[in-house]
């Protein structure tokens, strides 16, 4: 049975996760990253496999390995997440002195009623924003599990699942494995052993999912449903190895759990991994709640159109998730990305789990707390965001010429922190075979696709997209933020990645703020480079620009609010975690521009399943509140 209590252990943290580096190294590396072939066909992709951990454990770790790239920039986010820690004055752990208290009053457990069971919250009148604390109780009760033996190999898809026997008579199981037994593991295929589970499940059940890992495996988490549909994944976002997963059901059926690495392409093929990652054994904890044995609590809440709602929960809830009115999903949330919220951001945050909304439609709208058992305290309040107070228009300023800048702001990111020389861009052109004189066009390529994402795209924009060349010292003035377009990730100091940027901030109450977007992996030899999609047909002047252009819109979209969204979601987002290599824009015919490229652009989509936070994000709109 799983220990449910705090695995964290600082002497083993690192150890566990130098090993996961350097499993990704070793097997990853040879693998073809994602993007798209001669042919057209998909490949596959080992990127967002690895997250960095210390200066120590990449010394050994190639900056062009694509198990440590993460995409643009996922595996550095995760590893904010969980190196840096809020602060003590962080919303939603600040002493409550001054906020509105409330106490839970029988909420309702229900999302699925247009609230009519949920405890009203009544926001207090404010021009700039408003916050109260829920104290509540979640009375779930606790499930019973039944140790069953191991699955027996092959296990490692949909059709070679082993039936866990859930129902009526038996809530839950407890059970161990091993991740790398079976003949796709480092021993046989070397494509990445899976073990599926099922389950079948009714509407309004609640699965949860508990994996305790030994030794040198690091877990995910997945949930499929019949069709083969990634419903949700999890991974450890605490540094402490356990990974869980809590999902209410939203419809009778059949349903498949699998333990592994980052997920298959095809669930229903074991040979379909992508690599060997890590392995090791571990103990599974599975369960099924009943409707009326998994508490949750729901408040509803009256929001204007342009406010972001913050929530953050602490105590014995792990889960806040934001619906319609009509019970349908916004986000949920399962960790707490306030952590890289800037610290202008009046948002809550700072609790086991938080969540936000950028919001459409004046309205009640649903904020629910589950997945505990026991005493929790909400913090939910809205904003206005700068853009809705008349505040300076955003300018963004694309800076090409290798400008010196302090690191830090990056946070866990920076392993040699302080203040960093970079490379100008100008240094790059040969390895794309370009020549010196054509950076000026480049440059111009680049701000151009920055300008047609952010301002001819989003509706109502009103910001201004710029260089060095045309405003060499605007960098400083209020309301400007820029993105830094040079350096190595040597010279940076940073983790491997394509680009980062300073923070996640929905509302963009921090406009003054810093991305970059690091060349190095993009050019020359490298699994990720854009040069095999360079060819005699190529406009290189146009390829290098709109990569270089769609990587840095990225970063920008992360410092306007915008989170990860789903890879497989079509048509292509720019906020896509970038594993398939979509930044690249590259069309049917296989080459980087030419009149084919693939258009992209700030879209609706999922958020990226594998993040602990699931849901639709409406990234123009989110845009367009951040911009105003």
């Amino acid at each position: 049975m799983v220990d449910h209590t705090n695995r964290h252990d600082e002497g083993t943290r690192t150890p566990r996760r130098a090993l996961y580096l350097a499993s990704a190294a070793a097997l990853a590396a040879p693998l073809a990253l994602a993007g798209t072939a001669a042919n057209g066909a998909e490949t596959r992709t080992a990127s967002g496999l690895a997250p960095p951990a210390s200066s120590a454990d990449l010394a050994t770790t190639p900056h062009d390995d694509p198990g440590v790239t993460g995409g643009i920039d996922g595996a550095a986010m995760r590893q904010r997440m969980l190196h840096d820690s809020p602060s003590k004055d962080a919303p939603g752990l600040r002493a409550a002195g001054g906020v509105p208290r409330v106490q839970e009053e029988d909420a309702g457990k229900s999302v699925d009623d247009g609230g009519d069971s949920a405890q009203r919250l009544s926001a207090p009148r404010s021009l700039g924003g408003w916050e109260l604390r829920v104290d509540g109780d979640l009375d779930t009760k606790p499930v019973g599990t039944e140790a069953v033996a191991p699955n027996e190999e092959d296990d490692g898809a949909i059709p070679l699942a082993r039936d866990l026997g859930l129902g009526v008579d038996r809530r839950g199981v407890s059970t161990t494995g091993v991740v790398g037994d079976g003949p796709h593991g480092s021993e046989g295929h070397a494509t990445g052993d899976y073990d599926f589970y099922r389950l079948d499940a009714a509407k309004g059940e609640t699965l949860t999912v508990d994996i305790a890992p030994d030794a040198e495996l690091v877990a995910n988490a997945l949930l499929y449903d019949a069709e083969g549909n990634l419903l949700v994944g999890a991974q450890d976002m605490t540094g402490e190895g356990a990974v869980h997963l809590s999902q209410r059901i939203e419809e009778r059926g059949t349903y498949y759990v699998a333990v592994g690495n980052h997920f298959p392409d095809d669930p229903f093929d074991p040979s379909s991994g992508p690599a060997v990652v890590t392995e090791g054994p571990y103990e599974l904890d599975v369960t099924l709640h009943s409707r009326s044995a998994a508490d949750t609590d729901v408040y509803a809440v009256p929001l204007r159109k342009g406010d972001v709602l913050g929530a953050t929960v602490t105590g014995s809830a792990r889960q806040v998730a934001v619906h319609e009115l009509d019970g349908d999903l916004v986000q949920r949330s399962s960790t707490d990305p306030g952590i890289i919220y800037p610290g202008d951001s009046p948002l809550a945050r700072g609790g086991n789990a938080t969540a936000n909304h950028v919001v459409e439609r004046s309205g009640l709208y649903l904020v629910s707390v589950g997945d505990g058992a026991g005493d929790y305290a909400l913090t939910v309040g809205a904003h206005r965001a700068p853009s809705t107070r008349g505040d300076h228009v955003q300018t963004v300023l694309l800076d090409f010429s290798g400008p010196s800048f302090d690191n830090r702001i990056f946070g866990a990111n920076a392993l040699e922190p302080g203040v960093r020389d970079l490379s100008p861009m100008r240094d790059f052109l040969p390895r794309w075979g370009l020549r010196t004189a054509d950076e000026r066009a480049v440059i111009e390529a680049t701000t151009q696709r920055v300008r047609e994402t952010l301002r001819h795209e989003i509706p109502g924009s009103q910001v201004r997209v710029t260089n060095d060349v045309e405003d060499p010292d605007l960098f400083g003035e209020p309301g400007v933020s820029r993105v830094i377009v040079g350096g190595t990730v040597e010279e940076a100091g940073l983790v491997p990645a394509l680009g980062l940027s300073e923070s996640v901030d929905p509302g963009n109450f921090a406009r003054e703020e810093t991305a970059v977007v690091m060349p190095e992996l993009m050019a020359g030899d490298h699994p990720i480079s854009l040069n095999p999609f360079l060819t005699d047909d190529s406009d290189r002047v146009r390829a290098v620009g709109r990569s270089l252009g769609n990587v840095a819109a990225h970063e920008i979209g992360h410092f306007l609010g915008n989170f990860h969204t789903d890879d497989h979601d079509d048509p292509t987002s720019v906020m896509n975690t970038g594993n398939l290599l979509h930044f690249y824009a590259v069309g049917p015919d296989g080459a980087a521009g030419t009149d084919d490229d693939d258009h992209i652009a700030m879209r609706t989509a999922r958020f990226d399943r594998l993040q602990g936070i699931s849901g639709v994000e409406d990234t123009p709109f989110r845009t367009s509140v951040a911009l105003g």
